[in-house]
This record gives C-alpha cells, sequence and structure tokens, in this order.
C-alpha cells in the first residue's frame, strides 16, 4: 500500500509540528514536509512524520495532546513499545 504523500494536516499535527520545528522528537533530525521534500519513495516511507505516543498505549498511555509526539516513521518503529517512566519531580 502506497504511503499518502502528505501527513494529515489536523490541528494537531499541524500544533506538534511548529512545537517540534518540525524535528524528530527522538533523533532531533529535520522530517520532511511532503513527498516532494525527498529524493525517493522509500526515503519518504522513512522518513514521513508520524505519531508517537511517548508513553505507549500497551503501557497505559492515551491518545491525548501531551502524549503525542512527532517522529520519523522509522524513529518510531525503531522505539516500539519502549519507555522508561519519569520519577516524580519532588
Amino acid at each position: 500500500m502506497a504511503q499518502s504523500p502528505r501527513p494529515a494536516q489536523t490541528d494537531l499535527f499541524k500544533s506538534l509540528w511548529l512545537a517540534q520545528h518540525g524535528r524528530c522528537a527522538l533523533c532531533g533530525a529535520p522530517m520532511p514536509a511532503d513527498r516532494g521534500k525527498v529524493a525517493h519513495g522509500t526515503v519518504w516511507k522513512k522518513q514521513r512524520p508520524t505519531l508517537d505516543h511517548i508513553q505507549p498505549r500497551s503501557k497505559g498511555g492515551r491518545d491525548t495532546p501531551d502524549n503525542l509526539q512527532l517522529a520519523h516513521a522509522d524513529c518510531n518503529r525503531r522505539k516500539g513499545d519502549r519507555w522508561t517512566p519519569t520519577p516524580p519531580s519532588g
């Protein structure tokens, strides 16, 4: 199945894109805004922005804006459901 040439331009996506300055939350490298920004479809498939759950759903994470960030598809796949809870400050 072919990947969409452009990520869904929802309000959530736009706000995360701006907050992250178009960079992957996991590796820090820039993400392409659309398929036209990369030389080949295979590169787009790996570098396209995806929604990543900071705390994975499999570990109790929710689909809320404060638990979502943008990450390259490949970075998101490699992260999988790994998560290290942040200890409470105090």
